[in-house]
């Protein structure tokens, strides 16, 4: 399901860690709420990110919004440290199989 997204890392397009895409239905609905999300979109997208690790898959926009919050954090904290630890993270969810 992610191999993808690998190919668009590899390209250039995506990182490995770095706030998850949203579609664009959703981006507009989510900044008529919390215009602060924008920033998200100052970074390249990821396949995993801190609001992945930290609050999971989001299947509303109500969710989305809480996961927005560890993401502008992720914003915040920036660093190849930070980015090895989420992928501590999400290495040890995939292989506990605890992911939401």
């Amino acid at each position: 399901d992610e191999f993808p997204q690998f190919w668009n890392v590899i390209k250039g397009d995506m990182s490995l860690v770095g706030p998850r895409p949203e579609r664009q239905f959703y981006i507009n609905q989510i900044a008529a709420i919390e215009p602060q999300f924008l920033e998200l979109n100052s970074v390249r997208p990821g396949i995993t990110s801190w609001g992945q690790v930290k609050y999971g898959y989001a299947e509303n926009v109500e969710q989305m919004l809480q996961r927005m919050k560890y993401d502008l954090l992720y914003l915040k904290n920036i660093s190849l440290a930070v980015d090895f630890k989420i992928m501590l993270y999400t290495i040890l969810i995939i292989f506990k199989g605890k992911g939401k």
